[in-house]
């Protein structure tokens, strides 16, 4: 890995960091970006799949990224299904 795309993978690293954590009424404080080139390893956890869905879309809109890996788990209640 060279150091320019080091540099590049750090920003679009930060980049979608910010993107997330810019989510309206999501607790995205457990999502790391993992950035390998072009493609963004989403790992942590989340509450519902509605809330994965927005991350990675989040992640997907950001200059740079080409593919987003979903390594995200579920702590809650999918969205929509009662117990």
């Amino acid at each position: 890995m060279t150091e320019t795309s080091k540099i590049e993978d750090s920003k679009i690293g930060s980049d979608v960091a910010a993107r997330i954590a810019s989510l309206p009424d999501i607790d995205t404080s457990a999502v790391e970006p993992h950035v390998k080139g072009t493609t963004v390893v989403l790992k942590g956890a989340v509450d519902t799949i509605m809330t994965a869905r927005k991350v990675i879309l989040a992640a997907e809109t950001v200059d740079g990224v080409h593919d987003v890996e979903n390594h995200l788990t579920l702590t809650g209640n999918k969205a929509g299904l009662s117990n």
